[in-house]
Order: C-alpha cells, then structure tokens, then sequence
C-alpha cells in the first residue's frame, strides 16, 4: 500500500480549494470570498490513517483553454505532473456552472473525485442535490462536504486513500455533445489516427476545435499531417459557424454548458417555495448599482478608517509605553554591566527600530480584521462589479479592481493577483499602477505624522491619502491605455451570495497579515535599524545620530532635492531611503534616529510644518516601490524595462505631487 499519495486540487475560483487544503492539512493559507485568491500553486501536508498526503492547491479556473497565466499553470500541471488523485471542487450552489470544467476533466481523461462544496449554503437557499444520481450520471465518486463548518471531511479523506491506492476506480463518462460536434470530432480522430499525441487525442481534437493557442502551436510542430489537418478544422469551421450564426469556440462552449446545465436539472431538487427576489437581490439593487453603491462604497471604506484608529489608539499607546519606556529602562538596569555601545545598539538601535514599527500593529491588524470581514461577506467581489464602468473611463476594466483592492493589503501578492486578468494590456497596466495603491505597509508612516500635526482628523487626513493613490493609478491608467494597443477582452466575475461572515476564516485572514508584518519587524526592520544605528554612530567618537554621523553625510547629500518641498532635515530623508526596502522601514529608520514614538512625534513636530509634514505624507505614498514589489513586476512583465519604468515615473511625479500639494497647502493652511 503507498505511503505517500499526491493529489491535486482543481475547480472554479472562489469554490473553497483553500479552504478544503486548510481545513485537510491544518495550513493557514489566504481565502477569500471573492475570485483570484490563489494566483500560483499552493502544497498543504497531512496524515491520514498511516499515510501521508500532500495536496496541491491548483489556481481556480473557468476552463482548461490557455488564455490566463492561471488556466496555463493549473492545465500544465495536470497533463504533465504526476499525481495520485484530482479533486475536482464545485461550489454546489453554482453546479450547472462549475460542472463546465469537470466536463473538460473528462474530456482530457482525468477521472477526479468530485467534491460538492458548501452543501450546508445548498440546503439554506431551500435546495437538495440527489448526490446517488451525479454519481451515477458521471460515474465519478462524489463527497459532499462544507469545508467552513469541517463536515464531510473524514469521508473525503477516506475516498482520496481509495481512489489513489487503487481499491476505487472511477470510470469517468466521455461527454458527447450534438451530432455535428461529434462528426467532426470523429473526422478528425480518423486524420490522425497515425500521429503520436502524448494527450489524450480526442480532448486534443477539440482544443484545436476551439482555437487553443498552445496546442495549435505543438501540433504545428509535431504533426505529421499537420497541414492536411489544418484545412479539415478550416472546413468544419466554416460549415458549423455558418449553421450555428456563432464562432466555432462559442459553439463547443455551449454545448457543454447544455450538458452541465441538463445534469443539474437532473440532480438539483428544489424543497421549499423560493421567493422571486432573495435577500443578495434585494441588496445588490443598491449595492451594484452606480447611483448609490459608490456613494455606499466611499462611505464604507470611511466607516472602516475611522473604526481603525479609535479603536487601535489605546493599545497602540500601551505598546509603545512598553518599547519606549518600560524595555529601555528595565535592560538599562539590568544590563548596566555592558559597554555603553551596546547598551545603545540595544535602546537606540534595536528598541527604537522595532519598537516604533510594532506600535501601529493594532492599527494594521484591525484595518486587515475589517477588511477581511467585508470579504467574507461577499462585499469585495460586487465592489469589483460596481467599478467595471467606471473603471472603463480610465482603460481598464472591473478585473483590475481586485488586485487593486489587494494592494491596500500588501503590493506584492497584488501584481501576482494580475496573472487571473484576461487581457494582458489591462493586465500590464494595472500591475504598474498598483505601487500607488497605499500598502498597509505605509499606514505606519501616515500614522505616525497624522498623530503629530492632524490630530483631530486623522481618519479624514488618511482617507485622503489613499484617495490619491487611487485618483493617481487611475490617471496614469488611462495615459497609459492610450499608448498601449488594447486586446478587447472582456470582464467577468461571478457574485457569491450574501453571508455572515464566518468568524474563523476572518481571525485566520488577519492573523496572516498581522504575521507577515511582525515577521518583517523580526527580520527587515530588525537588520536595517541595526544597520541604520551603525551608520548613525560611525566614524567612532561622533555625537549619535548627528550631522557628522556617516548617516549624517549622507543625508545632507540630498537635502537640496527635498528643500522645495519644505523638509530641510536630513533625517526624514535617509528614512526614506531605507524604505525603498519595505515602506514600514520608514517608521523604523526615525525610530532608530529620533528614539520611541513620543521622542519622533516630539521631533518631527519642530522639524516639519503641517504643510512640510504633508508634502512628505505625498511623497511617501509616491515614491519607488519596494524592492519586493519591484522584484514581481520584472517576473510578471518578464522584462527589467517596466520595473525601471515604474521607478522613474514614481519618482518624478511623487517629487511634482508632493510640491504642488506642499505650495497648496501654504496657501489654504
């Protein structure tokens, strides 16, 4: 009996692949309520009755046509990996839709374990599913279970050791489709009855039928008949696309939904009397609709700021109490045995670093707790539904709304979030917008200068701050589009039904985030405030952290650059340029110089003006990406030109921003 089984998760986006790895293997990996979660394979390990499993997590697709990074990645996988099982994973509320790829499974010769998902949101909506039936229409094994609620899942297990150890074998139907389709599917098999495919042939047919672009290259290049092929599929487009009034692709595409929709029919049975209108119906008139859902939207989005801040204010006090006061002088009496420079690397270099970055955790672990509430919810997904028109306005289209609104977590999972984007115009375009999609990585900064000079409307001030990130991505969107030659793709994306958001997945998503960040204050901005104290008290005999400080040196070597924006200390300035390397280095870097929050705060308030403290707010919302987000620019775009591209255009607009909003606010303040 195998000891070690591999088996791979497929299925439509927003299923609950994720979802069903964690609830198995015990991972922590994101989920979302929403499509695009999972942009790149994903391996989750577990033990079950003596043998380990492990279970790839495949990037959610439509279909197994390569037009998406995310539909080559999952289908490449599949035909040319190994592995012992395929969980095919329908989200069974939506079964007529999902069945689509189980049919292309089939048709490429896969015979997977189908998993029925959130059967307990079935049964809510008044609806049961014949699962005897399916199994007998499909001749799949099929396990209905509800990842959330962790129901169904021993018997899932035990039908993965089954099926992988060989003790169940699934047949698996050949879906046929109308007799046109099957002729010239069969005309085809004849013509190559002699070629060596490494695929399964008949699924290869009807890839070439729909105008697959990777498999009409390899079979250009492998076939022997190529040609005499070539012009067979050119006959029998032509006839059925002037029979059907629809191109060739359109024409297959319907013909599975048909055979999708007519099993659900079968096996989907209604038990109660349904409302005309539901609840997400009724809803949805306000919330996608333009008139007031952007109104809703805004205030929302307000609604959320201003509960981050009043709620994180004590513990962010507290917090800071413990690096800036209780910590420096507790190891100071404890450790008064050690050298003064140790004692100041401890205080002023590691203490202050880190410290001055862990205070704003409660601020980023409420907004990302919020945040991941209004996912759950299934607010994200119409907010990307809500934007499709608008977003029209500037090039783009609703699917840049999701990384978009993923870069106000974290840049970098952002551009790999662009790989679902149909068309790979929009797709550049967005993946260079996003660096002014204000990370929670630079929510410490404005933080930080919100509570030394606007007080009162931190919540206001903020808020403005990450409108213009968004006002200028979109500009520099459209004057982009009208350089960039556009491919005409389509938006798409399918609304889950309302829910109460399930407490579990919301505490998982935040404590995801909230590690990431105290993994970086544990590492980055650890290394970087140690590094910056260094700086700070070389060459031996300098006053710390003065102008005569390699640091110093430095510093005062680009304040010329900064003077017209009304920052005339060199301080801030090489604070930002450790930033480069993650935003809340900024915080750090000031932190390491001027010492606790209240010493920065206290410092930054006679360094800077309103207007100055304002201009450097802009300045670092604009700037440079950091060095990871520049780092999955060059892997998307597979050039250094766009990330060199992106960092010019930064650079210079957040330097024209930041002086006009510097010379503005002269005037109004």
């Amino acid at each position: 009996m195998k000891r070690n089984i591999k088996v791979a998760l497929a299925g439509n986006p927003n299923v609950g692949k994720t979802a069903i790895m964690n609830a198995l293997a015990g991972t922590n990996e994101k989920v979302g309520n929403w499509p695009g979660v999972t942009v790149k394979k994903k391996i989750g390990r577990y033990n079950f009755r003596g043998v380990d499993i492990e279970l790839i997590d495949l990037p959610g697709i439509y279909s197994l046509t390569s037009y998406t990074l995310e539909e080559r990645v999952t289908r490449n996988f599949l035909l040319k990996e190994k592995y012992d099982a395929v969980l095919d994973i329908v989200d069974v509320t939506l079964l007529g839709r999902n069945l689509y790829l189980t049919i292309e499974l089939l048709e490429m010769g896969i015979k997977p374990i189908l998993v029925l998902n959130k059967t307990d949101e079935l049964r809510n909506a008044g609806y049961t599913i014949d699962k005897k039936i399916l199994e007998d229409i499909l001749e799949l094994p099929v396990v209905s279970i509800s990842a959330i609620r962790r129901k169904g899942l021993e018997e899932l297990s035990e039908t993965i050791l089954r099926v992988a150890t060989g003790d169940l074998k699934p047949k698996g139907i050949i879906p046929t489709y109308s007799e046109d389709l099957e002729n010239a599917i069969s005309l085809l098999l004849l013509k190559m009855k002699e070629e060596n495919i490494p695929y399964n042939k008949r699924w290869f047919v009807i890839k070439l039928l729909e105008n697959d672009p990777e498999i009409i290259e390899e079979a250009k290049k492998s076939l022997i008949f190529a040609e005499e092929i070539f012009k067979e599929i050119e006959v029998i487009k032509e006839a059925l696309e002037k029979k059907y009034k629809c191109d060739l692709p359109s024409y297959i595409a319907r013909e599975r939904f048909n055979f999708a929709s007519q099993i659900a029919r079968r096996v989907i049975k209604r038990t109660e009397e349904i409302p005309r209108e539901n609840f997400s119906d009724k809803v949805d008139k306000f919330i996608t609709n333009p008139f007031s859902g952007i109104p809703i939207f805004f205030l929302i989005m307000w609604l959320v700021f201003k509960l981050t801040f009043d709620l994180s204010a004590p513990i962010s006090d507290f917090i800071d109490s413990i690096f800036g006061q209780f910590l420096p002088n507790f190891l100071t009496k404890q450790l008064s045995f050690l050298p003064h420079f140790l004692l100041s690397l401890i205080n002023d270099g590691v203490l202050a670093g880190v410290g001055a970055v862990m205070v704003f955790l409660p601020v980023l672990g409420i907004l990302y707790f919020l945040m991941s509430i209004l996912e759950d919810t299934g607010y994200m997904a119409r907010a990307a539904a809500l934007w499709d028109n608008s977003m029209k306005l500037f090039g783009l289209s609703g699917s840049s709304v999701i990384p978009m609104i993923l870069g106000f977590g974290c840049n970098v999972p952002a551009v790999y979030a662009t790989r679902a984007m149909r068309s790979s115009t929009e797709r550049l375009i967005t993946m260079l917008i996003i660096p002014w999609v204000s990370c929670g990585a630079r929510l410490p900064v404005y933080t930080l200068f919100a509570a030394a000079f606007f007080k009162e409307y931190q919540a206001l001030v903020i808020f403005s701050l990450y409108f213009l990130g968004i006002f200028l991505s979109l500009l520099l969107a459209f004057v982009l589009s009208k350089f960039f030659k556009q491919d005409g793709e389509e938006f798409f994306i399918e609304l889950p039904s309302y829910k109460f958001p399930s407490w579990n997945v919301v505490i998982n998503q935040t404590w995801i985030e909230v590690r990431e960040f105290v993994y970086k204050a544990g590492t980055v901005i650890l290394a970087v405030s140690v590094f910056v104290w260094a700086l700070a008290t070389l060459p031996a005999g300098v006053e710390y952290a003065s102008e005569n400080s390699l640091i110093g040196h430095v510093g005062k070597l680009l304040v010329p650059i900064f003077e017209p924006l009304g920052i005339d200390d060199w301080k801030p300035i090489v604070a930002l340029i450790f930033g480069a390397l993650a935003k809340e280095v900024v915080v750090g870097t000031l932190g390491a110089l001027y010492g606790s929050e209240e010493n920065i705060i206290h410092s930054l308030s006679n360094i800077f003006t309103p207007e100055s403290a304002l201009a450097y707010m802009v300045f670092t919302l604009l700037y440079i990406p950091c060095v990871a987000t520049i780092a999955a620019i060059k892997q998307e775009s597979g050039s250094w030109k766009w990330p060199i591209f992106s960092i010019v255009i930064e650079l210079f607009t957040a330097w024209i921003v930041a002086l006009g909003v510097y010379n503005v606010a002269k005037i109004v303040f």
